[in-house]
């Protein structure tokens, strides 16, 4: 614990130098968050979405270019010779990252009450579970991408499934309105289930047991083999 403790701490003092990714993982979901809340009456649909959205944004997407380019550049190799096991690099990138993940929520938060007096009915522990199983499923994801390929392949393989995932990931546009073949299909992947467990959380939807499973089973499997996998260097 001492070790993941002071690999956490070093992680995020890491993020937080990357001053120019950091602002722009604040900036782009708030501007849209304000362009998008004052062209829908449907805000206790959308403003959850966001929060999806930003923590999809991070967890995923940031932390797999961001520690594909580490492993680029021998930043990690070190560690690799440490007793360290992998798993516990992982965790601790998570629990780095889930910090961040909060401060932009925050900020989404507050901007919804003073924009649109946002005032949702919240189940806090429902809320802190969707937080956790989604970002350990997704930086399991991204550290999957970032531990095996090379950093340029997962510049580019990143933000394609982001995209991939805005398009199917029920945060702005219900997925029920791309047919019943892409529905079903993106009930079986992570981001369209913690998209509805946000907005259950948040009182815009009922609980769905089935999004709560399939989120369960990406954060139990993708860790795992993230850390299976996991490579300190690029060959």
């Amino acid at each position: 614990m001492r070790g993941f403790r002071a690999l956490t701490l070093h992680e995020l003092r890491l993020t937080l130098r990357r001053g120019e990714s950091v602002l722009l993982s604040f900036i782009v979901p708030l501007v849209l968050l304000l362009i998008t809340g004052f062209t829908t009456d449907d805000t206790d649909r959308v403003v959850p979405g966001f929060f999806a959205l930003a923590l999809l944004s991070s967890a995923f997407t940031g932390l797999a270019i961001a520690t594909g380019f580490e492993r680029k550049y021998m930043v990690l190799k070190r560690l690799g010779a440490s007793p360290l096991p992998r798993i516990t690099l992982i965790l601790a990138k998570a629990a780095a990252t889930m910090v961040i993940e909060l401060l932009q929520i925050a900020l989404l938060w507050v901007v919804a009450v003073w924009a649109f007096s946002f005032n949702p009915s919240v189940n806090w522990l429902g809320f802190g579970a969707v937080v956790l199983l989604g970002t350990v499923a997704f930086s399991g994801m991204g550290l999957l991408m970032a531990g095996r390929l090379r950093a340029e392949v997962t510049l580019a393989g990143a933000n394609l499934i982001f995209f991939g995932f805005l398009a199917v990931g029920d945060f702005l546009i219900p997925v029920d309105r791309l047919g019943s073949t892409v529905s079903a299909i993106a009930a079986l992947l992570p981001a369209a289930p913690m998209g509805r467990l946000f907005r259950w959380a948040m009182g815009a939807a009922e609980f769905d047991l089935s999004s709560f499973v399939v989120l369960s089973i990406w954060a139990v499997l993708m860790p795992l083999l993230a850390a299976r996998v996991f490579t300190w260097e690029e060959a």
